[in-house]
């Protein structure tokens, strides 16, 4: 008998008999097998390629502004989805150098253009600030290596669904004026 022949008994016999649970994450992820003519044993290859991941979509910033420490802040969102309004901020550091900045989540407002209302970030229910990434439970932080980008998100009260733009307020940047909310369903 040949030894292609003999790869390939083994290999049948091994699919046989096994857990189910074996069976199922074969069949559910399945790496290509093979058995190497050329060698004397007959030993198995594996293809174990994956394609490359998809690279991370453009985002076109609604609004930018002058940040700390050289940094470029990009407004990437203002959207209210039930009665939640999130925004995220892109932090961008400078090519030369890196940075790290840091502010208290109390500090972050939200103003409905239309009533001149202003909001904070919301809590949850055990008092956590709905942000990302927290420092120590009361400050963002937004850091980066030369050229990297971090983004921050917030989620506060949602404006009334009369309001079309709010102004967004975060220490050490710029105000962002005039920002037009996209509402989904």
């Amino acid at each position: 008998m040949s030894s292609l022949v003999t790869a390939s008994l083994i290999l049948a016999a091994c699919g046989q008999g096994g857990s189910n649970e074996t069976a199922a994450t074969a069949s559910a992820d399945p790496v290509p097998v093979a058995v190497d003519p050329t060698s004397a044993t007959g030993s198995v290859v594996r293809d174990t390629a994956r394609p490359a991941p998809a690279p991370a979509p453009v985002v076109t910033p609604i609004q930018t502004q002058q940040g700390p420490e050289g940094t470029r802040v990009d407004l990437t969102r203002a959207a209210v989805t039930g009665d939640i309004l999130t925004v995220q901020l892109a932090y961008t550091a400078a090519s030369d150098k890196s940075f790290s900045d840091y502010f208290r989540a109390d500090e972050v407002s939200v103003i409905d253009d239309a009533t001149s209302q202003r909001y904070g970030i919301l809590k949850d229910q055990t008092g956590a600030w709905l942000a990302a990434p927290l420092f120590v439970s009361h400050s963002i932080r937004a850091s980066g290596q030369k050229g990297e980008t971090a983004i921050v998100w917030m989620k506060f009260p949602a404006p009334p669904a009369t309001s079309r733009a709010v102004s967004v307020n975060v220490p050490k940047v710029g105000p962002f004026d005039g920002v037009p909310i996209s509402r989904q369903q």
